[in-house]
């Protein structure tokens, strides 16, 4: 960096914390994103969550299922939570509800699960959906104690639409509430259906 400026940082509420920034091209205008999980910045301050729907919870840690769940019924953000503790039942009770055609408004998946880890749920419930020819994907959170790696920006590319929160960093139910409020916003864009990606 020219001069030895330091490098500008933001707040991301995905990664709870100030993280550095990049500029990306998308159409006619530049965004500002995090330099870890790729989230728009701005965006994600400035839109509103619409509040409703069936949010799957899937985490195999009984306190982050409870706060998770919690969370999104005194936030608004989900009208029915259904909650599993494995990756296996996730995939067997998204099937009861594709097979009933009740719609899911968003999964939010931990990452490090036994013996089906998040990614590989995420990546069971893409088939699944094209098995089922569910013509809009399910977005998804990937909520984690682990900050967004190449691996996991990867990972997230390959189930898009996807996003993360990292559950380590600023993580007291009201910041945590608050940042979930942010993603809602992002992922919804203050609609009842995801925004397709650019």
């Amino acid at each position: 960096m020219a001069g030895g400026q330091p490098r500008a940082t933001h707040y991301c509420p995905s990664c709870g914390e100030r993280v550095f920034t990049y500029s990306a091209g998308v159409h006619d205008r530049t965004e500002i994103r995090c330099g870890y999980c790729g989230l728009p910045l701005e965006l994600a301050e400035s839109v509103q969550a619409a509040p409703g729907g069936c949010v799957v919870v899937v985490d195999d840690d009984r306190f982050f299922l409870t706060l998770l769940t919690d969370l999104l019924t005194k936030e608004g953000l989900a009208a029915e939570v259904l909650r599993c503790d494995s990756g296996a039942s996730f995939l067997t009770q998204l099937t009861q509800r594709f097979r009933q055609e009740q719609p899911v408004r968003l999964a939010i998946l931990d990452i490090v699960m036994s013996p089906l880890d998040g990614v590989a749920a995420a990546l069971a419930l893409r088939a699944l959906e094209r098995g089922f020819d569910r013509g809009v994907a399910i977005p998804i959170l990937f909520f984690s104690a682990a900050k967004a790696t190449e691996a996991l920006r990867t990972a997230m590319a390959g189930c898009a639409p996807a996003y993360y929160l990292n559950k380590g960093s600023d993580a007291t139910p009201e910041r945590l509430a608050a940042r979930m409020r942010e993603l809602f916003g992002h992922v919804f864009g203050g609609a009842a259906e995801p925004r397709r990606s650019a």
